[in-house]
């Protein structure tokens, strides 16, 4: 996948937010990125914003809060709509070189990608040193408003709408596939077909840890330090599905740290992450519907959020990794394959 990456030499508002995360040698080489698709349309979407998971969980209205998307039809038009769909969902950074990468390889595969911008809106350029700055419930509540904008595009099969994600957005894929999420979030008790979620946070417990039955793909780096694929395969061992298996899949990827496949780390190994992640944190949701950090025994809350996530909280690493970038994408495209998105 990597040799087909268009690069162009252009500085901007992605260069200058890994700049703040990665150390400067490592800015000296950070103009490279891939351009935005041609021919894309424009949505705004209206969704909500949360400040922690419990208030949607919890039922409340939240704020309202319309965010920007771009959404990317396949090039090739002569297989005709209704086509499948991906909500694409970013990470810390905010949208840029990653999604249009993905976008420009699904569209051309025949699916959309609708691709959601969760910082811009939010007058939010990147989460990196503090991830509370945008919350996991509000990006769910973005994937399920996408999902919503999607069902009523006659172009869109409405059976054929996955999410995926990256990092932070790969949470969000991830804890969409949730049912007590899905209750709360969806409209009119749409879900998505299928969830695939690269290298997420695994560590929130939900009281009711049932999936919506919908297939889940999570993808992780042997070596990541930042959010250990070991939680992940704790997550799914305690993971329900609504009648029968819970059908979620972990795949691990051997000499691959966090970001494996961020096509702005292609050219980079082993890079220390100062920002710190949520890498020893674990909430756990109690009985009466509040969240417990395991590790420290501590209530959390929207109050007190940034306080305690900070107590377990660490850096790590990140590093390209172009062998475990296309075998990830090959599973990728297999478990599309086996959902009946791809032919």
């Amino acid at each position: 996948m990597t040799d087909r990456i268009a690069r162009t030499t252009q500085r901007g508002p992605e260069t200058r937010r890994w700049q703040s995360v990665f150390c400067l040698v490592v800015c000296a080489a950070l103009s490279a990125c891939v351009a935005r698709p041609a021919m894309v349309e424009e949505v705004r979407i209206d969704s909500r914003s949360f400040t922690f998971i419990e208030e949607l969980l919890a039922g409340r209205s939240g704020t309202p809060q319309r965010v920007d998307g771009v959404l990317a039809l396949p090039e090739d038009r002569e297989a005709g709509a209704p086509y499948p769909a991906l909500v694409l969902l970013h990470t810390s950074n905010g949208q840029g070189s990653q999604d249009w990468l993905y976008a420009k390889h699904f569209r051309e595969l025949g699916i959309a990608v609708l691709a959601v911008d969760s910082f811009s809106a939010r007058d939010v350029s990147h989460t990196v040193r503090d991830q509370t700055l945008v919350s996991t419930a509000s990006m769910l509540a973005d994937a399920y408003a996408a999902l919503d904008y999607l069902s009523g595009d006659a172009r869109i099969d409405p059976a054929r709408i996955g999410v995926i994600g990256f990092s932070k957005g790969g949470i969000a894929a991830l804890y969409a596939a949730y049912q007590p999420i899905r209750d709360r979030a969806a409209k009119q008790g749409r879900g998505f077909a299928l969830h695939v979620a690269y290298y997420p946070w695994c560590g929130m417990r939900l009281r009711r840890s049932v999936t919506t039955g919908a297939p889940v793909l999570i993808q992780s780096g042997a070596l990541d330090d930042l959010v250990p694929p070991k939680r992940c395969a704790e997550l799914i061992e305690a993971t329900e599905g609504p009648q029968g298996p819970n059908r979620m899949e972990l795949v691990v990827h051997p000499g691959a740290r966090h970001a494996f496949d961020h096509p702005m780390l292609s050219l980079f190994g082993n890079l220390q992450i100062s920002a710190p992640s949520p890498a020893s944190c674990h909430l756990e949701e109690q009985s009466d519907g509040g969240f417990v950090e395991r590790s420290n025994g501590l209530p959390i809350n929207s109050e007190n959020l940034k306080e305690v996530l900070a107590l377990c909280s660490r850096g790590g690493h990140a590093g390209g990794n172009e062998e475990a970038t296309e075998r990830a994408f090959a599973k990728t495209l297999e478990f599309l394959r086996a959902a009946g998105f791809l032919p």
